[in-house]
Formats: structure tokens, C-alpha cells, sequence
């Protein structure tokens, strides 16, 4: 495959996570996101456990980190490395999308319906919404969006259509 890249990683694997990430990581950056990977996998075992993903602090604390975690359990460093791509700037918004989608759609049925998004309500907002609240919530999002009882992708890209995507980004630090 290639003389061995920085961490383990040949040419040929850089190169092949390269066209996982569709482009949106350099070799710097996926070599960076490698040694982060070996970091969190402390068993070296080539995946991360739901347990090591959520060591991460900035994921630590966010309110759907379980969700993120059922996701994508266990991911390999490719896995992992599609994961986070769309958090990179140069992540096209339909990708983005994509991500957001997966996430709401919590029963994977290719639909964000009221119980998903009522599941979702619940991880972001807690106990400071009541389930009448949540619900009156959920209504004017599907009136907004149609009046359907759920949404496509299409819907939800759509209904997101004039929203602000530019703070899903995160950097990945490169060692110079």
C-alpha cells in the first residue's frame, strides 16, 4: 500500500479516508483525526466504544450525545472519520443535512416523525419544556413544513432551507 504515513496509516489508507471524508479533510488533518482516534480507542481495538466516544469532552456535554453515540456505535477510524466530516468548513450544507437528518430520525425509518422529534425535544431542552409544550412545538414545526405528520428529507431540507449551518464546524488541529 505505500510507505507508512504518520501514526500507522499507509499512503494508500490516508488516501483511501481521504475519499471517505469526500475530500473535506486533507492528509495533515486525517492524520491528526487518526492519532485523536488511537488517543480514545485505549484498548486499541480499532474502534471506539460508546463509552470512549463520549470521553470526547465537546461531546461530552452536548444534550444529544447518546443519540450521536446510537448512531454510529463503535466506529472504526473510517467510520469515525465520515462522523466528523460533516463538522468540517469545507462540509458541502447537503452533507450537513444529511448528518442533521440521521440524528433527528431517530427511529431510522427515513422520516422525522412527532416521536422523534419529541425524543429529540427532550435531549435538547430537558425538563424545561413540558410534553404540551413539546407538542404545540412539534405542530408549528410540521404546519411550517406542510402540514404533513412527518418529514421526508426533503421536508427537512426544505423547512431548513434559510437556516444558518455556518456554526457546525469543527477544527481539526494540525500538528506543524
Amino acid at each position: 500500500m505505500g510507505q507508512a504515513a504518520s501514526g500507522g496509516l499507509t499512503q494508500g489508507d490516508v488516501d483511501e479516508v481521504i475519499a471517505a471524508s469526500k475530500g473535506v479533510f486533507n492528509q495533515a488533518e486525517i492524520e491528526s483525526l487518526y492519532k485523536r482516534f488511537r488517543a480514545l480507542d485505549r484498548g486499541h481495538k480499532g474502534y471506539i466504544s460508546p463509552e470512549e466516544f463520549l470521553s470526547i469532552p465537546e461531546l461530552s456535554i452536548n444534550p444529544v450525545a447518546q443519540r450521536l453515540v446510537r448512531c454510529c456505535e463503535c466506529p472504526n477510524f473510517t467510520t469515525f472519520v465520515k462522523m466528523v466530516a460533516p463538522f468540517s468548513p469545507r462540509a458541502s450544507r447537503e452533507d450537513k443535512l444529511v448528518f442533521m437528518f440521521t440524528v433527528y430520525d431517530v427511529d431510522g425509518d427515513g422520516f422525522i416523525s412527532r416521536e422523534d422529534m419529541s425524543m429529540m425535544l427532550k435531549q435538547l431542552a430537558g425538563s424545561s419544556l413540558s410534553e404540551e409544550d413539546r407538542q404545540d412545538i412539534i405542530s408549528r414545526v410540521l404546519e411550517q413544513a406542510g402540514g404533513a405528520e412527518r418529514l421526508d428529507f426533503a421536508a427537512f431540507k426544505s423547512a431548513l432551507s434559510s437556516a444558518d449551518l455556518g456554526n457546525m464546524v469543527v477544527e481539526v488541529p494540525v500538528d506543524l
